[in-house]
């Protein structure tokens, strides 16, 4: 007899607490011991840990609870600073959005979520891993539609603090205006990640951090590793970025220095 393995099965909820105590079992224990500048007691990290793992189980998600542990803890370490703005580019079903605007109610901000709601756009990019093996996306995957979405963070988010806002990348992003905090893009396609790159890094303010969950595609790590870009597309000097060209989640901190302002 086949086991069903989707959402919301007996299967999915053994496997969140296999992952729980073997995968992610280190980010989990360094989230519950971390601190930071506001009060956030133990029961509050487990109820918080409780949510993201419920949500887990009953929305397809495209990170592990390490990765997102990772991305929620720079959320917190900047927890209180005044119109703390978190971004996050690429949905997908949901619950990502979720997770991040749970953090961000926590931390005393607001999330913007920027998603076509329509999956990938047409494209005739090819992509191989960082093992080799070859990769394609195709227009529409990862579809996670706007009601949709927005149930999803209604029933396992905070949705007073989450704002979605509709649209490809090329047209929504350029009217951000906002200082950002922290940023999470999983967008795939190294299109996709150039536009969110050079409208995005730049408003990041100081103590900042703009994550890709894309660092095992070799495009990406041929983009974000090229000096050119950030120079001349992003405008600023080129970041040290631990683990590029080893781990899939990539963090990059806030600008040091933007290319015309004295050192």
């Amino acid at each position: 007899m086949a086991v069903r393995r989707g959402p919301g099965t007996l299967y999915r909820r053994l496997r969140s607490l296999q992952y729980l105590a073997g995968r992610d079992r280190a980010a989990v224990l360094a989230f519950l011991g971390a601190r930071y500048p506001i009060p956030l007691s133990l029961p509050r990290r487990l109820a918080l840990l409780r949510r993201f793992v419920a949500t887990t189980n009953h929305v397809r998600a495209y990170h592990t609870q390490a990765e997102i542990l990772t991305v929620v803890d720079r959320i917190l370490r900047l927890a209180g600073r005044a119109d703390l703005t978190v971004v996050e580019a690429g949905c997908g079903k949901g619950a990502s959005t979720a997770k991040l605007s749970l953090a961000t109610r926590v931390a005393g901000g607001r999330l913007l979520a920027f998603d076509s709601f329509r999956g990938l756009p047409e494209n005739d990019e090819h992509h191989r891993n960082l093992d080799g093996r070859r990769v394609r996306f195709r227009a529409g995957a990862f579809t996670g539609r706007l009601p949709s979405v927005r149930r999803t963070v209604a029933r396992f988010g905070a949705p007073e603090v989450c704002e979605l806002r509709k649209g490809w990348f090329a047209d929504t992003l350029p009217a951000v205006t906002e200082a950002l905090d922290v940023v999470l893009l999983d967008v795939d396609l190294v299109a996709s990640t150039r536009t969110c790159v050079t409208h995005l890094y730049p408003r990041l303010r100081a103590g900042g951090v703009l994550f890709s969950q894309d660092g095992h595609l070799r495009a990406t790590v041929a983009l974000l590793g090229e000096p050119r870009f950030w120079r001349d597309e992003v405008g600023v000097e080129p970041p040290e970025i631990p683990g590029l060209g080893i781990a899939k989640l990539l963090e990059i901190p806030a600008p040091r220095l933007r290319l015309g302002e004295p050192p």
